[in-house]
């Protein structure tokens, strides 16, 4: 489709896009970011697996710059990976959860089209099994006391993915172009790509990593954010997109989630 191409040769060219989501994604999207409010504490607390980077998460557990300095939300996050270990628990039964599946199936074929797309405008070979290693993520924002304390909610900062989908439910989210902050304002059925780190080592530095961060809003308020973390499959040999030499991205793919604070990979 048009929209996609168009998208594909923006991060070409700049880190960022703009795509158009289905109504039956962003159904999924409203079940979701509404749906959080209703999890208990005590489902919260069973459901969270620390070692797998998956499940509920508590306020402040990740940081984006400074470990001292965490990001104000909680969060959850659905690896595809990880589901066959937690169909034990009641909690994957839920409306939530079956919202959850149903989004991050439906956004993995998407980031799948994208990236072949992606990999299409450098003439280099397109990427094998993204879901194996991507996953889904809602951070949640609470009220907060306002910029006083701090700029930002999330810290500036690039992704350490190969793209990020990010669909907030508000204002906040922004582009960080030197001293400047561009905010990034999307329509209700659409939804920002972002370049990540690794995706600029992939292509021999050509396409910019998206350094972004998250504003502290201006009067005390919530905000969600669903985001998609695109990797790809660790077991893939793959080189530069213009150099054409070997990247160690298993190595790389690691080494950024634990520089969010994360626990090491487990995905073998």
């Amino acid at each position: 489709m048009n929209h996609i191409k168009a998208c594909c040769a923006s991060i070409a060219r700049t880190g960022f896009g703009i795509l158009q989501i289905s109504e039956a994604m962003l159904e999924d999207y409203k079940k979701i970011v509404d749906g959080y409010s209703t999890i208990s504490p005590a489902t919260k607390a069973s459901f969270s697996f620390a070692n797998d980077t998956d499940g509920f998460f508590p306020f402040g557990a990740e940081y984006s710059s400074l470990e001292d300095q965490p990001d104000l939300c909680e969060r959850f996050c659905y690896w595809p990976a990880h589901s066959s270990k937690r169909k034990a628990f009641e909690f994957t039964r839920s409306e939530f959860f079956a919202a959850v599946e149903a989004f991050e199936q439906r956004v993995s074929a998407l980031a799948q089209e994208l990236m072949d797309g992606v990999c299409a405008e450098f003439g280099a070979t397109s990427l094998t099994a993204l879901r194996a290693a991507s996953y889904l993520q809602l951070c949640v924002y609470g009220a907060s006391s306002g910029p006083g304390e701090r700029q930002f909610a999330q810290d500036p900062h690039e992704d350490g993915h190969m793209l990020s989908f990010i669909k907030p439910t508000r204002d906040g989210l922004v582009l960080v172009r030197g001293s400047s902050l561009e905010p990034v304002r999307l329509l209700e059925n659409e939804v920002a790509i972002l370049a990540g780190s690794l995706l600029t080592e992939l292509s021999d530095y050509a396409i910019p990593a998206a350094y972004h961060a998250v504003l502290t809003p201006r009067t005390p308020m919530t905000r969600s954010s669903l985001i998609y973390f695109v990797n790809p499959d660790p077991e893939q040999a793959l080189t530069g997109f213009f150099r054409h030499r070997p990247i160690d991205l298993k190595s790389a793919i690691n080494a950024r989630h634990i520089g969010f604070g994360n626990q090491p990979l487990q995905l073998t």
